[in-house]
């Protein structure tokens, strides 16, 4: 079980920021997955995928029940998350999915395990008992990820699925949630109006 202490707190990382994925944001989404390297690429999606087939992804993730979360470097999106709640089974704890992309030359930094710390906050503000993260059993860093968030693993010829039970909610990680909530609105909302002045009045 992930330890609940390292579920609260706050996903720092020196170079950039983790924060929600607004609906408005869809292309940004689309734009990082298309600069996935192939490798990456094909481990993400378990497969051979068109750009077509992404943009479809993209626009299903932003306006279904999923939940996006991103990683971003100066207004840039260089990494994502994602949360697919599973339909529910009787007798069993409700899960949901979780799936990992970061660009090639932001893997090795520490990305995807604050990504996961977020990803396991909105799990448990949701009920969420287990997360499920499905990789390729060549993929060594998405192992490497569910090991280090100390996951039960059940392996078949095609594919690891890795699971961990998230912890309860709280006040305090509901509280942890909305501060988010609020970061997220401001920072898209700056982000974009970054974008739309000329590059001499962009700041540094």
């Amino acid at each position: 079980m992930l330890d609940a202490s390292a579920a609260q707190r706050p996903a720092r990382l020196a170079e950039g920021e983790i924060r929600k994925l607004l609906p408005a944001e869809r292309q940004s989404l689309v734009d990082h997955l298309l600069r996935l390297d192939p490798l990456s690429r094909f481990m993400r999606f378990g497969g051979v995928v068109s750009d077509a087939a992404i943009a479809r992804h993209a626009t299903r993730l932003m306006t279904g029940d999923a939940m996006a979360l991103g990683y971003f470097v100066d207004g840039e999106l260089h990494a994502a998350a994602e949360l697919h709640p599973l339909p529910r089974r009787p007798g069993k704890p409700s899960s949901a999915e979780a799936a990992f992309s970061v660009e090639r030359a932001w893997q090795g930094k520490g990305i995807g395990s604050a990504l996961m710390r977020y990803l396991v906050l909105l799990a448990q503000n949701r009920g969420i008992e287990e997360l499920q993260v499905v990789f390729l059993p060549n993929n060594a860093p998405m192992k490497h990820l569910a090991v280090h968030h100390a996951a039960n693993f059940s392996v078949d010829d095609e594919e690891v699925i890795g699971t961990l039970k998230a912890p309860h909610a709280t006040i305090f990680s509901r509280l942890r949630e909305l501060m988010g909530d609020v970061f997220a609105v401001c920072s898209s909302a700056f982000d974009l109006q970054e974008r739309t002045l000329p590059p001499s009045m962009r700041g540094n």
